[in-house]
């Protein structure tokens, strides 16, 4: 059986979650069950139940693939990037590659996790498809809402398709997992749905964001450590540094560039938290060839020099 991997390389040592390469043409798609869950089968016909999730999830981590967790039944807390969701089920947590987050339930969880590459999602093409960082819980500029709320009814509709895909996983071939792919899409688009019309979306913001912004977040998310320039995202995507920055403004209320500043701050202030690293190190790790213009820029950002931060917000997070 494949299994998701786990390695402590890359990522200021932080534990990272990998999935393992697909053994098909159809790029990653997983679905497991909750470690705490009774056994149970997926679907009426399956033949053998869904694997449990086989990584350490007692501990902060992160990974590298977009993971939606499903919950029919539990509750409990999930920490996401500094953010603790109280849940009680039924609800959807989502998790954009990169996140840092811990889930400590209090009762016993049911329901399903599944896992997935940006690959897999675009395996049918992106035309007509609203970018995964466009979505209003994934979005990176972290005015996201990574939890959502099911009234019944969305409840057995969503339960239904994870039915399904979980049915035609266990049935394990090309073509079930070939299937998959729209699912996920019929999955999601539900969600936004959901999302906009519950009220979760943040006031004046558009659920789901332009093709041209969600591309430029997620060029930020793979290049933010080593490319700090706009004219880099601008180039990449053909337009004028103006225009997007004047894009960014209209659509996530924050220029290109503060974009970007506000994406290396997160994940220096997930290095501060939850890695052994020192400031000069994280300095370096995201690029910033002289520590003490990253402790000016931390500060000024904060109002809180990088040990200052590590410090009061360890306290409150992790003890």
């Amino acid at each position: 059986m494949n299994r998701i991997k786990g390695n402590r390389e890359g990522e200021g040592n932080i534990p990272v979650h990998s999935l393992p390469h697909s053994d098909t043409s159809t790029p990653s798609i997983h679905i497991y069950r909750f470690k705490n869950e009774a056994h149970h089968e997926a679907g009426s016909g399956s033949l053998r139940p869904l694997p449990v999730t086989p990584l350490p999830t007692n501990l902060y981590h992160r990974h590298n693939y977009y993971e939606i967790l499903f919950f029919e039944e539990g509750q409990g807390f999930h920490e996401i990037d500094f953010h603790t969701f109280p849940f009680q089920s039924p609800c959807v947590h989502f998790l954009a590659p990169g996140t840092v987050h811990l889930l400590s339930p209090a009762k016993e969880c049911r329901g399903y996790i599944l896992t997935f590459t940006e690959d897999h999602y675009n395996f049918h093409g992106t035309d007509g498809k609203p970018a995964l960082t466009g979505m209003p819980f994934f979005k990176k500029d972290g005015m996201h809402e990574a939890a959502l709320s099911l009234e019944a009814k969305n409840q057995v509709y969503l339960k239904n398709i994870l039915d399904n895909m979980a049915e035609d996983y266990l049935n394990s071939d090309e073509l079930n997992k070939f299937v998959s792919s729209p699912y996920l899409q019929i999955f999601l688009q539900k969600c936004c749905h959901i999302s906009l019309k519950s009220g979760t979306v943040p006031s004046g913001l558009p659920g789901i964001t332009t093709h041209l912004i969600g591309q430029f977040q997620e060029l930020v998310e793979k290049h933010f450590r080593k490319q700090h320039e706009v004219k880099f995202y601008a180039e990449a995507l053909a337009v004028t540094p103006d225009y997007l920055s004047k894009m960014a403004k209209k659509h996530l209320e924050i220029t290109a560039g503060e974009y970007i500043i506000n994406k290396i701050l997160l994940e220096a202030k997930r290095l501060l938290v939850f890695s052994s690293l020192s400031s000069k190190e994280i300095a370096y790790h995201i690029n910033i060839e002289d520590p003490s213009y990253f402790g000016r820029l931390f500060k000024r950002k904060t109002g809180l020099t990088p040990h200052e931060y590590r410090i009061s917000v360890r306290k409150s997070t992790i003890d």
